[in-house]
């Protein structure tokens, strides 16, 4: 038997300071609560973000840390780097080796590695967004299986 996935449900992440944690994710991206769970808020239809608060977490500032992520699909990418610079935050670009492109422009054409755009938040978990038609997120790279 093989198992089959409807969706992911939900991502958690570890953060130290809920409040600060709350303001980037409902005050600057616009996400809401869920009606049920404080702590949770609503990516779409489908899938959540769960923040656990645990004040004396420590920081992991390992290359682990630095590079897990999650990926959050837009519908246009230069809207949200906009939002993120006028919120004082410092997105970039990176590619398949790791290298780095600080953003500081709201008309960056955003082609630098493989054309999406990361911003760490206040805990620094690495949050990455991506739009379907730029970069390597092209029509073709939406999951498929593919026969072994």
């Amino acid at each position: 038997m093989k198992l089959k996935i409807e969706a992911v449900n939900h991502v958690c992440l570890v953060v130290k300071d809920l409040a600060a944690a709350e303001e980037f994710y409902v005050g600057m991206l616009g996400l809401s609560r869920h009606h049920k769970i404080k702590t949770w808020f609503v990516l779409n239809q489908q899938s959540t973000l769960h923040l656990v608060n645990i004040p004396e977490a420590e920081v992991d500032n390992s290359l682990y840390h630095e590079i897990q992520h999650f990926a959050l699909q837009v519908p246009n990418m230069q809207e949200v780097l906009a939002l993120l610079l006028d919120h004082g935050k410092k997105p970039f670009q990176m590619d398949f080796e790791g290298k780095t492109k600080d953003v500081n422009e709201a008309n960056d054409p955003l082609d630098f590695g493989i054309g999406t755009l990361f911003v760490y938040d206040p805990d620094g978990n690495l949050v990455e967004f991506l739009q379907i038609g730029r970069g390597i997120f092209t029509e073709d790279m939406r999951p498929q299986v593919s026969e072994p």
